[in-house]
């Protein structure tokens, strides 16, 4: 199939769906096999489902297996060049002919009532609501910062369920987050200039616009994350700088937002990252030495104190770059001693 061209295959007349499945994927057909495997035995009327899967310049064939395969859901496929995940979901929100949209990812095996819980949200809701489910572990990864990174994942999970705080556009992820059409179409959808948390900003655009959050943790979807750790690296320094230029527009500002984010740290890693920032050829030294750790520690047992070396990394990474951004003035100011 040449890119731009779309493919449409339906079992049988019928009704407007109830529910749009959005999923991106680039070169990743036996994972993405995997996924709408699961959703085949979704607990939610197969006939009210529709799967808009988006092939982003795939070369394993992806398309051409989509075609053969057979699926108890509606299933339309588009094709285009290599844009990235915005450009992917954007078109899968464009195409899709249901009310709702869920997102998911290529690497997010739905459990049988994800569907299901997305829905009953959104039904019982008095206004329009983001529903967000899990990316919920699987026993163990290989590599220890997509370990580290499930662990983070899961503390905000059980955080929300204890009740600790609401769920807010900082927690849009849209590897399983389900949201009205016709609201990301007003809000313009996803930012396709931005390569990594173009998700949360277009949540906080959303919240802007009254769009509430709700969390489901019976919305779950299992995480089998792969990445490599010069993507791990990429994504952590993309944040720091993509945060300052976010919040800078936002009535809470970059500088309180950083200020909050500085003082939660841990006193010990915010001792060392004050060590580490103070020239940048430190902050580089240290990504080199932990990413060289790290390498040499990847397919084995992820111990803590290889944990502990992935949250230096992300820390370091993250706010060397907030500091590049912010200029050395706003940036003292975010580290200065608070008032209790």
């Amino acid at each position: 199939m040449t890119p731009g061209r779309r493919y449409v295959r339906k079992l049988r007349p019928m009704e407007k769906p109830s529910v749009s499945v959005v999923i991106p994927t680039y070169n990743r057909r036996p994972r993405l096999a995997r996924v709408l495997s699961a959703l085949a035995a979704e607990t939610f009327p197969p006939e009210r489902i529709e799967v808009v899967v988006v092939d982003d310049g795939s070369t394993d064939d992806t398309v051409e297996w989509l075609k053969s395969a057979s699926f108890p859901f509606s299933l339309r496929v588009e094709s285009q060049a290599n844009s990235g995940p915005a450009a992917a979901r954007n078109r899968g929100v464009q195409a899709a002919s249901s009310d709702w949209i869920l997102f998911l990812d290529d690497d997010v095996v739905p459990d049988p009532l994800l569907v299901q819980a997305h829905m009953e949200n959104h039904e019982k809701a008095e206004g329009d609501v983001v529903v967000l489910g899990t990316l919920s572990s699987l026993p163990s990864y290989s590599q220890p910062w997509v370990a580290w990174e499930q662990v983070q994942l899961e503390k905000q999970y059980a955080a929300m369920v204890r009740g600790d705080y609401q769920p807010t556009y900082r927690q849009f992820w849209t590897g399983n987050a389900s949201v009205r059409r016709s609201r990301l179409l007003e809000a313009g959808l996803f930012d396709v200039t931005l390569k990594r948390g173009e998700d949360v900003e277009l949540g906080r655009r959303l919240a802007d616009a009254g769009v509430g959050y709700v969390f489901d943790p019976r919305a779950k979807g299992i995480h089998h994350a792969e990445r490599t750790l010069k993507s791990f690296c990429h994504a952590h320094a993309t944040y720091g700088e993509m945060e300052v230029s976010m919040f800078d527009g936002s009535p809470e500002g970059a500088e309180e937002m950083l200020a909050g984010n500085w003082h939660r740290l841990h006193p010990l890693q915010r001792s060392a990252l004050s060590c580490l920032l103070v020239r940048p050829e430190a902050a580089e030294l240290a990504s080199k030495l932990l990413c060289r750790y790290l390498e040499s520690k990847a397919a084995g047992r992820v111990s803590k104190l290889d944990r502990a070396a992935c949250s230096l990394l992300a820390n370091v990474l993250y706010w060397n770059s907030s500091k590049r951004t912010l200029g050395p003035d706003r940036f003292a100011r975010v580290r200065s001693p608070r008032s209790t």
